[in-house]
């Protein structure tokens, strides 16, 4: 396998031209509520398409992902018409909750299960207005999506490191599919709204990582996948905290726009569904920020006029940087203990989470600066890679001070 050049693949996103993260003005503004739209998805890369068939030994639709992301589709087909003004059957969209999903839902995580029966009810009895009851469950349901796949690449790893190369390939091939179902039209759409293209589009990002950990599971590398399962994972992440950022922008300008109050709420809906999906990992960055996104996100405690930009970037790197700051404390002292595989997947993983901080970066100290960063950044990784502890320490050094500048 030619690590250099998946390396070389991923860290060019870091070293690009940084796109700031500043939105078009436009119709993206009053961006319709999103839906699950299949034919978004029909001109996937030839990157995703030949890594389908790598795997197609694996019956995808016979797997629990697959009956999962048909059900939630299922359900958004009757859900979308809430969009168009039309009446929602909410008894069939609950039917097809609890037959296709529930059970896995509350497994995983009760407190999303919990988030979607109260939408529903809500909906269906009009306590709530249908659209914000739908955009709930349509984005709850697509954090509990991107739960379901960290919970699928752990058992990846367990099965590749066992060497059971069956599981493991049942376990990614359920990963690829969330991915070309719910993950990449997703992530299409902070694209568009922030201009990403080439190296900086989540969509490739998303895409790089999965196959350069198909070519690891090819392999039976279990440590190169667990490295670049990272680029994966973040990459989606990012797309989620993206989309969170987004709502609150869009929120912002809504107001001098003078919308009312009812597009703002699901703007606002949309925000904090997005936002459940991140929220416990962000927490382990910075609590008390987390838990103020969640504040301002929440219908009933934050009145949507009241949310600015601002003070949501200032809260999410505050989080991330956290998150940051603990990689790049962590790797060293694994590399230290001899426990090189984990320090090199920590600090992959603390780079990932610098990429979420490189348009507020570019915004602050301007492009040159930035691309300087993440020059270190990728020294960094290398030299935790090749075991090079006073290497890393500087270059690490260097990356906390720029990190603490957006602070």
């Amino acid at each position: 396998m030619n690590k250099k050049k998946h390396l070389k693949a991923i860290f060019a996103s870091f070293l690009m031209a940084s796109t700031v993260l500043a939105a078009c003005g436009g119709d993206e503004t009053t961006e319709k509520p999103e839906e699950n739209k299949q034919a978004e998805t029909e001109g996937k890369t030839e990157e995703t398409k030949e890594n389908n068939e790598e795997t197609k030994e694996v019956k995808v639709e016979d797997t629990d992902a697959a009956k999962q992301a048909a059900a939630y589709s299922d359900m958004m087909t009757e859900l979308v018409k809430a969009k168009e003004g039309q009446e929602v059957n909410w008894d069939t969209v609950q039917q097809k909750y609890e037959a296709g999903l529930q059970k896995d839902i509350a497994e995983l995580n009760p407190e999303f299960d919990q988030a979607i029966q109260a939408a529903l009810t809500a909906g269906k009895s009009g306590e709530m207005e249908p659209i914000i009851a739908v955009q709930l469950t349509d984005k709850t349901t697509q954090s509990y999506f991107y739960q379901n796949q960290k919970a699928l690449q752990k058992e990846a790893v367990a099965a590749l490191n066992e060497d059971k190369k069956e599981d493991a390939n049942l376990a990614f091939a359920q990963i690829k599919h969330l991915a070309e179902k719910i993950f990449i039209p997703t992530a299409e759409k902070r694209d568009k709204y922030y201009e990403l293209s080439g190296d900086a589009s989540l969509v490739e990002n998303i895409n790089s990582g999965l196959s350069a950990q198909e070519e690891a599971l090819n392999a039976g590398n279990a440590e190169d996948f667990q490295v670049y399962l990272q680029v994966t994972d973040k990459s989606i992440y990012r797309s989620y905290y993206l989309a969170a950022k987004s709502y609150a922008e869009k929120i912002e300008a809504g107001v001098k726009e003078g919308k009312d109050s009812k597009e703002l709420s699901i703007m606002q809906a949309e925000a904090w569904g997005f936002y459940q999906a991140i929220k416990g990992s962000l927490g382990g960055g910075d609590e008390a920020a987390a838990a103020q996104l969640d504040k301002l996100f929440t219908l009933n405690t934050t009145d949507p006029a009241t949310i600015k930009a601002a003070e949501t970037n200032a809260l999410f790197a505050k989080a991330v940087a956290g998150k940051i700051k603990g990689y790049y404390e962590k790797a060293p002292k694994l590399l230290a203990e001899g426990n090189t595989v984990e320090a090199k997947v920590g600090a992959m993983e603390g780079n990932m989470f610098l990429k979420m901080l490189q348009g507020q970066m570019t915004e602050k100290s301007g492009e040159e600066k930035t691309q300087a960063v993440f020059a270190d950044a990728e020294a960094w990784y290398n030299a935790i890679a090749e075991n090079k502890p006073e290497d890393a320490k500087a270059k690490g050094e260097a990356v906390i001070n720029a990190v603490n500048g957006l602070l």
